[in-house]
């Protein structure tokens, strides 16, 4: 019987921080926030005010990323953060080479940063997908409906799908 609660000690001692480590996890999933995150949250999290607020979704429509000002949208399940999406494409200003030139330098970072994706080409487009243990990020470029355009897509990989009620993470 002594054995027994030494054994259930030693499992604690060495289970417990280890569960801390995992469930306290504070790091940032894309930016500065974390998958889950509420809209006001993600508003309190970002530096500037969004451009628009639609239904489940956020909109920044400039952001500095490298040296490019790119729009961001964040799109909510609910009242629980989804994905968060990076675009860019051509405008009267911005060039295809310009789109072209984003994309490779995105692709070279993704790729110091999380080893070669996965990639795919559907007709004019070319999808380059990378998994983490909680985010699936592809980046695509092409030639779309209105031009050439590049999207960085971070997707969260462990929210539920269910659509969340509050900020407390009860479900509908």
């Amino acid at each position: 019987m002594n054995f027994f609660f030494k054994a259930v000690a030693a499992a604690f001692i060495f289970l417990l921080p280890a569960t801390g480590l995992l469930y306290g996890q504070q790091n940032a999933d894309v930016r500065t926030v974390r998958w889950g995150f509420t809209p006001k949250q993600v508003k309190e999290a970002e530096p500037t005010k969004p451009t628009s607020v639609k239904r489940e979704k956020l909109i920044y429509a400039r952001v500095p990323l490298n040296d490019r000002m790119v729009g961001l949208e964040y799109e909510f399940n609910g009242d629980s953060l989804l994905s968060a999406s990076y675009y860019y494409y051509t405008t009267a200003s911005i060039t295809k080479d310009d789109v072209l030139a984003a994309s490779a330098e995105f692709d070279k970072q993704m790729t110091e940063k999380y080893g070669r994706g996965k990639t795919a080409l559907l007709g004019d487009t070319k999808n380059t997908v990378w998994l983490t243990p909680r985010t699936q990020i592809t980046l695509s470029v092409g030639n779309v409906d209105r031009g050439w355009s590049v999207e960085l897509v971070y997707l969260c990989r462990v929210c539920s799908g269910q659509p969340v009620k509050d900020g407390k993470g009860k479900r509908e």
